[in-house]
């Protein structure tokens, strides 16, 4: 599975005749109303005007979930609602980071022993460099792999640089590390996620690498670039039988589950919160910095303000702006795209779920109507024009319904 933006960010085009469903907030709190008006002045327009097929919005502040939004359909002529289940892509390393981060400070796995003697990889294990492998590594994207193994002219993972040196992202890195978790405890990572976050934090409708019964006639179908609905089970062998891992795509949610776990995530980043300080330090410490990457580097002539300091943590990626700390993760895959973030300090969040191949200008546009986090909007505003090559012109500033400005 392919990940980002650079491959499938094009130009989108107008689209007429395709319905917005109105959002619903989940209470009636003045920000819900707010941002509820702001949501609906705009966000119909944008699907339209988007070729998107349909999106889903969760908005966390004050550290809970104040409001959730839905425009568009999840198939043809079913519209989105808070009841849509949403494949969401790379958001699933999220669920294997925070699982491993549970194994690893109840002492079932150590992050910082060799995967070697655990998990064998045709291609890589003959190879030195192999025994170099650990969680920590493979987590923050310094495996040394591209991402995956289609990536390479013979279909085989092989290593371009030395493990720890550099940053290069890698789905298939994630896979090994779920891979070395489930043969260290002897689990799959499906009930390893469900025993260690999606229970213990009350979380359902949440699914790793699987379609349960929840699902049926709730899953937004993938939409091209192009504005047609396209075929999940063409796209995404395996998920609708449950064999594959789902450490690195295939997480399906609805923007309310996902929600949940941004409250969980929030509360769980408090001095002396559970499982132990040091989990949050592992969580927000960024080992791999991005400044300077071609894809995610961040350039003053696109943004008004670029980070003081961003890269891969533990399966996240964290940016810092003086005292200001966000935690992100994009998921991009065929017809889907997706962001989810939250900010430890304001704590903030959302979940920004699109079933369509066209998802970063819609998801840029609810950044900055949310309001709530100016300068990840900004960031991502100057991602999309630098590699869209599209300009976009700002939002008037009363569209904005947080707490900061668009940014």
């Amino acid at each position: 599975m392919k990940h980002w933006m650079a491959r499938r960010m094009i130009p989108a085009l107008a689209i007429a005749g395709l319905a917005a469903q109105p959002v619903a907030a989940r209470d009636v709190t003045p920000a819900a109303a707010k941002l509820d008006a702001a949501m609906e002045r705009w966000m119909p327009d944008i699907v339209r005007a988007e070729k998107i097929g349909g999106i889903g919005i969760a908005v966390i502040r004050d550290g809970r979930l104040i409001w959730s939004g839905h425009y568009g359909e999840q198939a043809p002529g079913v519209p989105t609602s808070a009841g849509t289940a949403f494949n969401t892509a790379s958001i699933a390393k999220t669920v294997t980071a925070e699982t491993l981060l549970a194994l690893a400070a109840a002492r079932r796995i150590d992050l910082d022993e060799p995967i070697a003697g655990y998990v064998r990889s045709p291609g890589l294990d003959g190879d030195p460099r192999y025994k170099l492998l650990t969680t920590r590594i493979l987590l923050s994207h310094r495996s040394g792999l591209r991402n995956w193994a289609d990536d390479y002219p013979d279909g085989r993972l092989a290593f371009d640089w030395e493990p720890g040196t550099r940053y290069r992202y890698s789905g298939a890195g994630i896979e090994l590390a779920a891979r070395y978790a489930q043969a260290r405890t002897g689990m799959t990572l499906r009930a390893l996620a469900a025993e260690t976050v999606l229970r213990p934090w009350g979380i359902a409708h949440m699914a790793v690498g699987e379609l349960p019964d929840w699902t049926a006639g709730r899953l937004a179908l993938p939409m091209g670039a192009d504005g047609r609905f396209l075929d999940l089970a063409s796209l995404y062998p395996g998920l609708r039988e449950g064999t594959g891992l789902g450490a690195a795509y295939d997480l399906i949610a609805t923007t309310g589950a996902y929600g949940a776990f941004l409250e969980r995530l929030i509360a769980a980043s408090r001095p002396g919160s559970w499982p132990e300080s040091g989990t949050r330090d592992i969580r927000e410490k960024i080992v791999t910095p991005l400044a300077g990457d071609a894809r995610y580097g961040c350039e003053p002539r696109f943004t008004r303000r670029c980070p003081d300091r961003y890269g891969y943590a533990f399966g996240w990626q964290v940016q810092r702006y003086g005292r200001h700390t966000v935690l992100q993760h994009t998921g991009n895959d065929e017809g889907e795209t997706d962001l989810v973030y939250f900010s430890p300090d304001r704590r903030t969040g959302a979940a920004i779920f699109v079933n369509g191949a066209n998802g970063w200008v819609p998801i840029v546009r609810a950044l900055e109507i949310i309001g709530d986090e100016p300068e990840l909007a900004g960031y991502y505003r100057g991602l999309v024009e630098k590699l869209l090559q599209r300009r976009l012109e700002a939002l008037p500033r009363k569209a904005g319904a947080g707490r900061g400005s668009p940014g």
